[in-house]
């Protein structure tokens, strides 16, 4: 072991290194560290419903086993686990699950258990699928087939609700996650889809904010002028929200920046400016920017689900935590409920 000397003291190497270390992982000083747990509102939420019948689609690998069966302990989810059964097994095992009672379906490799889950949404045996080890492109690839049965007359969106560290109420952000650069149509049904969410979970009358990087329209930020007209078309559908576009981030979440700009409270920016339930981003980069600097530096959890297919469809990540992964479910639950 070397020794390092520093003044007429000796100093072993092991701390240092290890002060080194902590140094190299702490990165930004914005970092802030979230809640592990599943936040209570949403839990309460949840807790009115049936546990939602779910295939966990290829279900192997420590982080989808325990999702699964945290889920079913804490009365969330009815898992169906879809994936070779005999690693499936041996996973349990290795975190201490008695798979008694727990219906396992054998297939092998990334499509056939995509396949097998799809068929098992088309006969009704379950309600929801999440997304266990398996690349993204082969488990959303299969879902928007045509043939799979899996969509509806509405598009397919990704939602995210960011639920705030200390409690409150959530605020959902539009597809970071599944559409790169969506349309002004498929704008609009995030939109909506985002109202009919605040509505599930307890907004009486959503505030929907459609971003660009200014409030005022400019030829030089085509999203300005998109965002106009997807409030204008949002408007005309939902009459029991309030649609309002274009806004800054600011404007939409800040009441001190509404009162500094001078935006009228009853003009239809400023009923929804400052007061925003949804955003809705202009595309792929800016929502996944937006939703993990919610998460990194206002330790925000992200819940997210895809919306807009005949079943909630929940795309997780390696990265998720484990109270993202279980609060996603209560929120497809929720959002596959008829209440």
């Amino acid at each position: 072991m070397h020794t390092f000397w520093v003044g007429v003291g000796q100093v072993q190497s092991e701390p240092y290194q290890k002060n080194e270390l902590d140094a190299q992982l702490s990165g930004t000083p914005f970092l802030y560290q979230p809640s592990q747990d599943c936040p209570e509102s949403l839990s309460r939420l949840a807790d009115r419903l049936p546990p939602l019948k779910i295939a966990f689609v290829r279900a192997i690998g420590k982080n989808v086993m325990e999702t699964a069966r945290d889920a079913l302990d804490q009365g969330l989810a009815i898992p169906t686990l879809v994936g070779e059964v005999k690693t499936i097994i041996s996973d349990a095992e290795a975190i201490g699950w008695n798979l008694d009672g727990v219906r396992l379906i054998n297939s092998v490799g990334e499509r056939e258990a995509i396949d097998t889950s799809i068929s098992l949404v088309n006969s009704g045996e379950v309600l929801g699928l999440i997304k266990g080890q398996l690349h993204s492109d082969v488990f959303m690839g299969g879902i928007v087939r045509r043939d799979a049965g899996i969509r509806s007359d509405s598009r397919m969106i990704h939602v995210f609700a960011m639920l705030p560290p200390n409690g409150g109420r959530a605020l959902l952000i539009s597809d970071a996650a599944v559409n790169v650069n969506p349309s002004v149509e498929t704008r609009v049904d995030s939109a909506l889809q985002m109202a009919e969410m605040a509505r599930k979970l307890g907004v009486v009358r959503p505030k929907i904010a459609v971003l660009s990087a200014t409030e005022s329209l400019s030829n030089a930020i085509p999203s300005s002028a998109e965002a106009e007209q997807i409030a204008q078309l949002a408007r005309k559908v939902d009459k029991e929200a309030d649609y309002a576009g274009p806004l800054s981030l600011d404007l939409a979440i800040s009441p001190r920046s509404v009162i500094s700009k001078g935006i009228a409270k009853d003009s239809l920016l400023g009923i929804v400016a400052g007061k925003a339930d949804a955003l809705v981003v202009p595309d792929i980069v800016s929502g996944n920017l937006l939703f993990k600097s919610l998460v990194y530096f206002a330790g925000g959890l992200a819940a997210g689900i895809v919306v807009g297919g005949k079943v909630p469809i929940i795309l997780t990540s390696r990265s998720d935590p484990p109270q993202a992964r279980l609060a996603s479910i209560a929120l497809a639950a929720l959002t596959n409920s008829k209440y």
